[in-house]
């Protein structure tokens, strides 16, 4: 699990939220992927835990995108 790395699309159906807003809280926040193959961009389980928090922050505050 460690070595574990997840895409948008992989992410999005983990936290059950569209791509987009998947999107939209990586370059927001400016999460750097931990490894690129072509144009994929690969996230480790640490920042699908921080995407899942900034998403969860959104839905506190009642905010939309």
């Amino acid at each position: 699990m460690q070595d574990e790395r997840f895409t948008v699309g992989q992410i999005s159906d983990l936290l059950q939220e569209p791509p987009a807003r998947v999107s939209y809280i990586i370059g927001k926040h400016r999460i750097k992927p931990t490894e690129r193959i072509g144009i994929i961009r690969l996230f480790n389980p640490q920042q699908v835990e921080l995407i899942r928090q900034y998403l969860y922050d959104i839905q506190i505050r009642g905010g939309h995108f």
